[in-house]
């Protein structure tokens, strides 16, 4: 038996690293549950939690790759 399905509210607050470049972080409730970081056009970098390192085509990409990651490991 599955469970029902779940609605999360996703926040995304614009930062900036130690270096001065700005990092997208997303937020679930008061939790951060990783970071997603443009490096050129078309390719972004994704931390999460666990200091895992995704390279991704998209921002949107970004996005699904870490709350996949958090629904799978929360």
């Amino acid at each position: 038996m599955s469970k029902a399905n779940k609605t999360i509210n996703v926040d995304i607050n614009e930062t900036k690293n130690s270096a001065g470049q700005p990092i997208s972080e997303l937020m679930v409730g008061k939790d951060s549950i990783g970071s997603i970081r443009e490096l050129e056009d078309n390719k972004f970098e994704v931390i999460n939690l666990d200091q895992d390192v995704f390279h991704v085509k998209s921002f949107d990409e970004g996005v699904t790759t870490l709350i996949k990651h958090f629904n799978l490991h929360h």
